[in-house]
């Protein structure tokens, strides 16, 4: 079942369960309202583009509700969506585009300028403005009313087909496009509820951006799979964040380290009620221990420290909070150390983390070269060092490739 048939079933079964809250165009949908939002967009795609199963379709938007619409039905047509990086120069969106060659592209009003100048240079079949404002594209509103809400009929997908791409640059050489399958996402899904105890009373707030993973693969799609409940915000603002935790009851939270600063240092910061809060997840970089301990000490709010790449998951430990640890493995992912050798290094020892199970992507895209490199006999080599103590938690020592070897001892800059 895809992603999009997961909301198919809960718009039937629990079409009054509260599914997305719109905070930026204070929107409120059920899951049965979801569901037919998400229906006009596959009847859009199908009908009016011509989007059939393989088929890549990129979008160059700020957050919006219609981005999450756009993924759900891509995902019932077994079409595939390639966000792209707002934040890149127009000569990097040219090779994303010759890259991924899309069959269309979906766009904000922000963003309509760039994409006309884009026109210039890639040939894509389909603009598509999702405000209404035909400068450059065919506006959806003008007929997203006339769209039908009946569920189409959803087309057969296997686990190894791919469903999203995106796209990262890593530490050297062109930005690879990682090919992420239904079934790598199914399974980070499974890995997320079960490692993290996600339930239908779970509510999230979605502020990263939709062209990285975190966007989707954190919470947001665990969230829906679980019947829970998503808050979606245009991006990162830390006073709204703090009201919305308030206001709204959210029960799990993920940001980067800059960000739980940010919260630290608003006004709003000790006035918010954390009561409903399960715990907070922090990512992307090595939390310090004084944001830890303010948030511990001054709200009672438990932060934990999560790993994890586009490539694998990117949901790979259940982080507990052991400090300086990034916990231990997800219940379907296999880790090992290895040292220079290829060899498993013994416990409490440095090495590579590399990385095995159902959630591993299916590569790069037109970069069969580098997929083999990166992922062999199954196992995805992270380019991450890491140890592991007695109790089996893993924490993350250095880069591969920053590591510096001087007298025979190990240096790592971090």
């Amino acid at each position: 079942m895809t992603c999009g048939g997961w909301i198919e079933r809960w718009g039937r079964a629990f079409p009054d369960k509260e599914a997305l809250v719109d905070a930026i165009k204070d929107r409120r949908y059920t899951y049965g309202a979801l569901l037919g939002e998400v229906n006009r967009m596959t009847h859009f795609l199908y009908g009016e583009l011509d989007i059939r199963k393989g088929d890549r379709v990129t979008c160059l938007s700020l957050n919006r509700w219609e981005y999450i619409t756009l993924f759900l039905a891509l995902s019932r047509l077994g079409a595939v969506l390639v966000p792209l990086n707002f934040r890149l120069a127009e000569g990097e969106l040219v090779y994303f585009l010759e890259d991924a060659a899309p069959k269309a592209i979906l766009f904000d009003q922000q963003h309509q300028g760039v994409v006309a100048r884009l026109k210039n240079e890639v040939h894509v079949p389909h603009y598509v403005c999702l405000d209404p404002d035909n400068t450059v594209g065919r506006p959806l509103p003008d007929i997203w009313g006339s769209l039908p809400t009946d569920s189409p009929e959803e087309v057969e997908t296997k686990p190894d087909d791919p469903q999203l791409i995106i796209y990262t640059s890593g530490t050297t050489g062109l930005p690879k496009g990682v090919i992420l399958t239904h079934g790598m996402l199914t399974w980070n899904v499974i890995n997320t509820i079960q490692g993290w105890g996600l339930g239908p009373d779970d509510k999230t707030i979605l502020h990263a951006a939709m062209f990285y993973t975190a966007g989707w693969n954190v919470f947001t799609l665990p969230i829906f799979h679980g019947r829970g409940v998503n808050i979606l915000i245009q991006s990162f603002d830390a006073d709204l964040i703090l009201d919305l935790i308030h206001r709204e009851g959210v029960t799990v939270f993920f940001g980067v380290p800059t960000m739980f600063r940010m919260l630290l240092d608003s006004p709003k910061f000790a006035s918010t009620d954390f009561s409903g809060v399960r715990f907070m997840l922090s990512g992307g970089a090595p939390l310090d221990r004084s944001i830890f301990e303010a948030f511990k000490t001054r709200k009672s709010v438990h932060i934990r420290e999560g790993y994890g790449l586009t490539e694998v998951g990117p949901n790979c430990f259940m982080a507990n909070g052991k400090p300086g640890t990034i916990g231990h493995p997800m219940p379907n992912v296999d880790v090992k150390l290895v040292g220079n050798d290829g060899r498993e290094v013994p416990q409490g020892e440095e090495g590579e983390i590399l990385l095995k199970g159902p959630n591993v992507c299916a590569g790069y895209l037109n970069k069969p070269e580098i997929s083999a490199q990166a992922i062999v006999d199954g196992w995805f080599h992270t380019g991450d060092l890491g140890k592991m103590d007695a109790d089996g938690h893993m924490s993350i020592v250095g880069r591969l490739k920053d590591m510096i070897i001087s007298g025979g001892m190990n240096i790592y800059p971090t």
